[in-house]
């Protein structure tokens, strides 16, 4: 009897603990989507969620290189020109690659899936009616109409792309949830309803990449169900041949004309890219393997900004070495995933198609938002399967 009631008071013990480690990783979630500006509150959050499951995670070969890139960022310090830049984008890095491991290993069930994913699409939905707010605040200029995106909104004191990027990242995350069969009806009206409201931001912000990321999220889904197997084949040949095609200089003129599309926002140089991109790629080419140190080429180009390109990002932050292990993060994860089901490959199919446009011309390598939708994503046929056995049982 004494050793039942122990059983049973450490099992509520556990269960105590586990619950308050998903509520730290949710919060971890809400505060990733609602600023850039907190990359070590979230990533003390997710540590305290790791170490309150009283277990190590099990890691998986994706696991242990999401490991090894944050770590090999930090080893970057020895050769950089900033040490300080470096350390904080480092810890951003370890930030990115924690709460990816820890959402692989907290989400044993759906509903903590669901639950920390509905903490970020909470997130996305508060800044989302924001942007909405100071569209109706009369602050700016009025669109003539609704595709008028020579003016655009956001949230005072965060970037614009910031805003546009978490937003549709948030538009991918629902969308991918709701492909989740078995889910009661009330949760699959509150995954759809945030839907409307983060288009709507993201129409408002007006940056080009989220537009293009939202457009291609249910032509994706639409589309792919006709041949899951087929349309991830295509997609996982062609989206990264064009990540390393394109900034190395091989589609200049159909950005361009991409870019006029966008009428009095056209630059004619994709807002400066086209001409930022030639000197990353040259500061990268004085260090090939080793990069020049995580966060440190909008101190040494010319214009002091960022690459706007994940290729050229990763590679000046962290080399050949860091852009090799972080793809082989994305191969390992997605590439184990869609081996599950047909949905599996459509979803895998729907991030790399969704996160494209937003990776080729902006700054989202290590947003919090991407790699946690990444670690829900992978977690789901566990998941999914756990469940399905305590129904059973």
């Amino acid at each position: 009897m004494g050793a039942s009631r122990s059983t049973a008071g450490y099992a509520a013990s556990r269960s105590s603990s586990d619950l308050l480690a998903v509520a730290l990783l949710g919060t971890a979630a809400l505060v990733s989507a609602w600023s850039q500006d907190h990359p070590n509150l979230c990533l003390a959050l997710v540590v305290g969620a790791i170490a309150l499951t009283g277990r190590a995670p099990r890691l998986q070969p994706a696991d242990v290189v999401a490991l090894a890139v944050a770590a090999w960022a930090g080893v970057t310090m020895m050769w950089t020109v900033d040490s300080g830049t470096t350390l904080k984008t480092a810890l951003t890095y370890a930030s990115a690659a924690l709460i990816f491991v820890a959402i692989r290993h907290l989400a044993a069930r759906v509903v903590t899936a669901l639950v920390v994913g509905g903490c970020y699409l909470l997130g996305c939905v508060v800044r989302a009616w924001d942007v909405v707010r100071a569209a109706l605040g009369g602050n700016l200029p009025a669109r003539s109409d609704a595709l008028d995106l020579t003016v655009r909104f956001g949230v005072e004191g965060v970037n614009l792309n910031f805003t546009a990027y978490t937003l549709a990242t948030g538009c991918l995350l629902a969308s991918l949830l709701l492909t989740v069969r078995g889910q009661h009806p009330a949760v699959r009206v509150l995954l759809a309803l945030p839907l409307p409201v983060l288009a709507c931001g993201v129409l408002l912000n007006g940056t080009k990449g989220a537009l293009v990321a939202i457009t291609l999220i249910p032509v994706y889904l639409v589309t792919s169900r006709l041949s899951p197997r087929l349309a991830l084949a295509t997609v996982t040949v062609l989206v990264p041949a064009l990540l390393i095609l394109v900034p190395l200089g091989m589609g200049d003129d159909s950005l361009r004309q991409f870019d006029t599309s966008f009428g009095q926002r056209s630059t004619g140089d994709l807002s400066g890219r086209l001409l930022v991109w030639p000197e990353a790629l040259a500061t990268w080419s004085d260090n090939v393997f080793l990069g020049i140190g995580a966060g440190s080429f909008p101190i040494v180009n010319s214009v002091g900004v960022g690459a706007h390109n994940l290729l050229l990002t990763v590679g000046n932050d962290l080399g050949l070495l860091g852009v090799l292990g972080y793809a082989a993060v994305f191969t390992l994860a997605l590439g184990r995933y869609a081996r599950q089901s047909a949905p599996a490959r459509q979803r895998a199919g729907a991030y790399l198609v969704t996160l494209f446009p937003i990776w080729l011309t902006g700054h989202w390598e290590t947003s919090l938002g991407a790699w946690l939708t990444l670690g829900l994503l992978t977690a789901l046929p566990s998941a999914t399967v756990r469940a399905g056995r305590h129904r059973r049982s």
